[in-house]
């Protein structure tokens, strides 16, 4: 048996907003001995947390962040009788089904207070979703693949790079030549803008987890939010995401967010399709803006980053890996979905394996195919400095 008890509470269990639902779970050692508990890695509720439907079917909750050096360590000594309490917030998500749901803690490992055999188990919560209000309806992309192909570009054949760059030239100048008959004799115009609500169920596996990070294996749930304009006027594919807060922040550390997600996100990559109109592509920039209603995501301001719906106040590192999640980008740490990625916050790693790090062009592959079925059309996403 744990030497650790997990006590649960829940202030209000009827009529309960999903993306606000706070849980609390006091951790108290009982037993003969000081217990070791990581406070920061049992934070992650995806790591912590058993969620059920009315029919006990499992409920995904968001990734967790990619485990940093706290997560890491040997944890917190509790002394005898002593206690130490963790509140979860920002792991049920606004779109849920209302009605009836259990959740519990649940901590099978020992930097979660348990092991395999004997878990640290809590009594489960029943709590109430109210129907969601004020929900912007958006649509799921038609023949959506979670796992871009493009993750190892396939290299082109010897003979194909001799004389790639001669095609390149010759079909340009036909194509240039085909647009100036089609503007000057045909009329054609460049100033469609199309809208469209996104709203994309995405699901991840992580497995091979290294010791002392076991508990990040699993399979997480959560769903891309935003509003993608296609701007022909402006050579713009501009992606909106908008969210609503929950707590307390200053109008500074609001700002930092938003310049840490524009300077990870913006003018990187552009997509690109043969067209008469920006011809040089449609540059992607992504944008924030923080609403009281109609958002796509609710995000609770808190201490540190644990998952796409909890940040932390002074955090411009890893709110950028939590945006990317909004934008439908996968995580890249241990192996996800059968790729192996290596250890997480590596060096050289992109902003879904290391925060600090830039994003690459597979990461905005669901813009990519949400800008496909909106234009009925194929792009491809290539740096922004690089031609179309």
């Amino acid at each position: 048996m744990p030497q650790l008890e997990a006590q649960v509470r829940a202030e209000k269990r009827e009529d309960v907003v999903a993306g606000e639902f706070t849980f609390t779970v006091a951790f108290t050692n009982s037993g003969s001995e000081p217990a070791r508990l990581n406070v920061h890695q049992a934070s992650h509720p995806a790591l912590a947390l058993d969620v059920r439907d009315s029919k006990d079917r499992e409920v995904l909750l968001p990734p967790p962040s990619a485990p940093d050096r706290e997560d890491l360590e040997e944890g917190q000594l509790i002394a005898l009788g002593e206690s130490v309490t963790i509140d979860y917030v920002g792991f049920l998500d606004r779109s849920l089904a209302p009605g009836a749901y259990r959740i519990r803690y649940f901590g099978e490992f020992p930097a979660l207070g348990g092991s395999k055999e004997d878990p640290l188990r809590s009594d489960w919560v029943e709590v109430t979703l109210r129907p969601e209000r004020g929900f912007v309806p958006g649509i799921e992309i038609p023949g959506f693949k979670p796992a871009p192909d493009d993750i190892i570009p396939k290299p082109k054949p010897p003979w194909l790079k001799l004389i790639w760059p001669i095609y390149i030239v010759i079909w340009s100048w036909i194509w240039w030549l085909w647009c100036w008959v089609s503007r000057h004799f045909f009329g054609q115009r460049c100033d469609d803008v199309r809208s469209q609500e996104i709203d994309q169920a995405l699901t991840e596996t992580i497995s091979n987890a290294p010791a002392g990070s076991e508990a990040w294996n699993g399979t997480y749930g959560w769903r891309a939010r935003f509003l993608l304009t296609l701007d022909e006027p402006n050579c713009t594919a501009r992606v909106l995401v908008r969210v609503r807060l929950v707590g307390t922040i200053t109008a500074a550390q609001r700002s930092a967010w938003v310049t840490a997600i524009a300077a990870a996100w913006n003018s990187r990559f552009k997509l690109c399709r043969r067209s008469c109109c920006c011809s040089d592509g449609l540059e992607i920039a992504s944008d924030i803006q923080f609403v009281t209603s109609g958002e796509h995501q609710v995000v609770n301001v808190g201490t540190s980053t644990t998952n796409m719906g909890n940040w932390g106040a002074g955090d411009t590192i890893d709110v950028s890996h939590e945006f990317g999640h909004m934008l439908g980008a996968l995580d890249e740490y241990f192996t996800v979905n059968g790729v192996n990625w290596g250890p997480g916050r590596q060096a050289t790693g992109a902003i879904m394996n290391n925060p600090a790090n830039p994003p690459v062009a597979r990461h905005y592959a669901t813009i990519r195919q949400a800008a496909d079925a909106l234009r009925g059309a194929t792009y491809s996403t290539t740096p922004r400095t690089s031609s179309c």
